[in-house]
């Protein structure tokens, strides 16, 4: 729940820190401060001073932005969250345009300036968390926003397969043999040299159960899902 909202947050932290944004907070505060000060603590040119210094620190991004703007430069930030939603701060975070990304608190940032920006202005990006299996995309458009927010959700990566031999335990080819991952109703059988492929439900280097059968022939073995293995049967 606390994942949850913390990727939420930051969410709405890409939103708020829109120039335009902070600027119009900055004004608000600085109407408060002024009238506070000027009204009812009868201090006009402190009130004056603090009201110019918060205004000031407001518009200097809106100044910022402009500048950006009028040299056709973006400011992407890239946003990385797992399944349930929870943000990621480790990850491989690549662009089309391959474009070196920073890394910042809450996510990557991306310039992308008139000379490295594509024709059709389309941008692409990907992430994967090796170690927890998990991978993703997301695209956007650079139009007028020049500070605009890409957000990647991760799913978990399934597209790795199994391959193998199975064989008896005199290491002979066993032929009409099935065999499945344990947990799912998916089975293959081996051709008559005993070779099998079969979609592992995991991702590349991510350990699967793989069992194997034939008559009163079984196997098991452990085995990173995208290598090749070989599952001996014996008699139960």
């Amino acid at each position: 729940m606390k994942e949850q909202a913390l990727a939420l947050i930051l969410k709405i932290a890409g939103h708020i820190a829109h120039p335009l944004t902070i600027a119009a907070i900055a004004l608000v505060i600085s109407a408060s401060v002024f009238a506070l000060l000027f009204f009812w603590k009868k201090r006009p040119l402190l009130a004056a001073i603090v009201a110019v210094g918060i205004i000031s620190l407001g518009v200097t991004p809106f100044v910022a932005s402009s500048l950006l703007r009028s040299r056709g430069v973006y400011h992407v930030q890239v946003l990385v969250v797992r399944p349930d939603q929870s943000p990621v701060d480790i990850a491989q975070v690549k662009s089309s345009n391959g474009g070196d990304l920073k890394m910042v608190e809450g996510g990557w940032e991306l310039d992308i300036t008139p000379q490295t920006r594509p024709a059709d202005g389309k941008l692409t990006f990907s992430a994967s968390v090796k170690d927890e299996f998990l991978k993703g995309g997301s695209s956007l458009i650079l139009a007028q926003d020049y500070y605009p927010t890409a957000t990647i959700q991760l799913v978990v990566e399934t597209s790795a397969k199994v391959r193998g031999v199975v064989v008896d335990e005199d290491l002979r080819a066993v032929a009409g043999a099935t065999v499945s991952i344990d947990g799912f109703s998916q089975v293959a059988v081996t051709d008559q040299k005993g070779n099998f492929a079969l979609a592992a439900h995991a991702g590349n280097g991510q350990t699967v159960e793989i069992q194997a059968k034939k008559d009163l022939l079984v196997g098991h073995v452990s085995a990173p899902a995208g290598k090749v293995v070989e599952v001996i049967l014996s008699r139960e």
